[in-house]
C-alpha cells in the first residue's frame, strides 16, 4: 500500500507544479485517478462488492474527453477522483 500512497501523492503534486509552470503558457494540465477500474484483467481479482464499486474506463475516458473540451478551458491543475458507485 505504500507504494500506491505515495504514487498517488505523486500525481497530485506533480500536477499542481505542471500547472504551475504551464498555465502562463496557455496550457491547462489535469489528472484523472481512477480508484478501482472494471477490467477484465481485474475481475478475477475482485469480489463482488469490491467490483460493485469498481469504474469502468469508459467512464473514465468520459471525464478524460470534458477535460480536454472547450467546457472544461477554466479547469486547470485539478485531480479528478473517479470512484465508482
Amino acid at each position: 500500500m505504500a507504494a500506491y500512497a505515495v504514487s498517488k501523492a505523486a500525481l497530485v503534486y506533480l500536477t499542481r507544479v505542471l500547472d504551475l509552470e504551464l498555465r502562463p503558457l496557455g496550457i491547462r494540465v489535469n489528472a484523472v485517478a481512477p480508484q478501482l477500474l472494471d477490467t477484465a484483467r481485474n475481475r478475477p481479482y475482485l469480489t463482488p462488492g469490491l467490483l460493485a464499486h469498481a469504474t469502468a474506463p469508459g467512464a473514465v475516458a468520459d471525464i478524460i474527453v470534458y477535460l480536454v473540451s472547450d467546457a472544461a478551458a477554466p479547469v486547470s491543475g485539478a485531480v479528478v477522483p473517479a470512484y465508482g458507485a
